[in-house]
């Protein structure tokens, strides 16, 4: 009998050390929660969309898109720091944090989410607003910039691997979610990165873990605890997938590309082949020390970039 390798044993969730507590977070992350936001909805095909912003209505817009069975909140250690010169519009995607579920998930869809919560949310006032998605958010900005392109000063894709039509995933990803759990506690110690990674900001994941849950009934009628997003999310969606080359033709505004310095999804070779896709002049931003979930790895250095590349200078 031919004896199989053990398989390698998986490291604890990241929250399980603190055990339902708030790890120490420092003073920026505390001023930037303590930056007044304004909340709302808007329907779109008839489903609610949830969004929240932060700065003057007025003030040049800045739409903040979440990566897949993410949310809002995701953004909270960033739209806070360009508030002073922008109106920050964050959505909640369909099937994700506080936004209705739908039968049917789209790309044409969620476009429609973007430019009607970032309208409902102000960030239309000033004239063109920038789009910045990070990971599945990123995808979902390049279909905004393809149908709605002509609306918009740019796009900003965060970690979002363009890859040769015959590497591009053909299955949808597993399914995720559903569980309810006997307690918060319980629920938020089995929070993990998708995909996992290391992350030093411990209390960056407690927040968006904290944001991530609702309460529900337990199959004996107990109170319970499970995730916001759709735990049909994946087998829901219906993709019409072009090539990239035919994504950059039909881009109609600018675009800037970033990817976290040691990704695991957008490696050298994929971040080669974005360059040759989207062109020589396409601004491109590797942000150091940082994994796939830049935003959360060095959201000060992600804000900063961002606050340099939507002012007035770019292109």
């Amino acid at each position: 009998m031919t004896k199989t390798s053990p398989r390698p044993q998986r490291p604890p969730a990241p929250l399980v050390q603190f055990k339902g507590a708030k790890p120490p977070a420092p003073a920026w992350f505390e001023r930037a929660l303590a930056v007044p936001a304004d909340t709302g909805t808007v329907m779109v095909e008839d489903a609610m969309i949830h969004w929240k912003a932060w700065g003057e209505t007025g003030q040049p817009g800045l739409v903040l898109v979440h990566g897949g069975v993410a949310h809002k909140d995701w953004w909270d250690s960033i739209g806070p720091f360009l508030a002073a010169t922008r109106r920050v519009v964050a959505l909640d995607l369909s099937g994700m944090g506080d936004s209705d579920h739908r039968d049917v998930y789209s790309m044409d869809t969620y476009a429609l989410e973007v430019i009607a919560a970032g309208r409902a949310g102000g960030a239309f006032a000033a004239g063109a607003p920038f789009v910045v998605g990070h990971s599945f958010g990123g995808f979902v900005s390049l279909a905004t910039a393809t149908e709605f392109g002509a609306d918009l000063a740019g796009i900003a894709v965060l970690d979002s691997p363009v890859r040769p039509p015959n590497e591009q995933r053909n299955t949808p990803p597993p399914r995720r979610g559903g569980g309810v759990y006997a307690s918060f506690d319980d629920a938020l110690q089995r929070f993990r990165l998708l995909p996992e990674q290391e992350c030093a900001n411990a209390f960056l994941m407690d927040h968006i873990a904290r944001q991530s849950l609702k309460p529900m009934a337990r199959p004996d009628g107990s109170e319970g605890w499970t995730w916001k997003f759709d735990p049909h999310l994946w087998s829901k969606m219906r993709y019409d997938r072009q090539s990239p080359a035919e994504i950059a033709a039909s881009l109609k505004c600018r675009i800037a590309l970033f990817r976290g310095a040691d990704s695991a999804l957008v490696t050298d070779e994929v971040w080669a082949f974005m360059r040759e896709t989207f062109g020589a002049g396409t601004t491109m931003v590797s942000i150091p020390d940082a994994q796939h979930h830049l935003i959360l790895d060095q959201p000060i250095a992600v804000a900063a970039a961002l606050e340099v590349l939507t002012g007035p200078g770019w292109g």
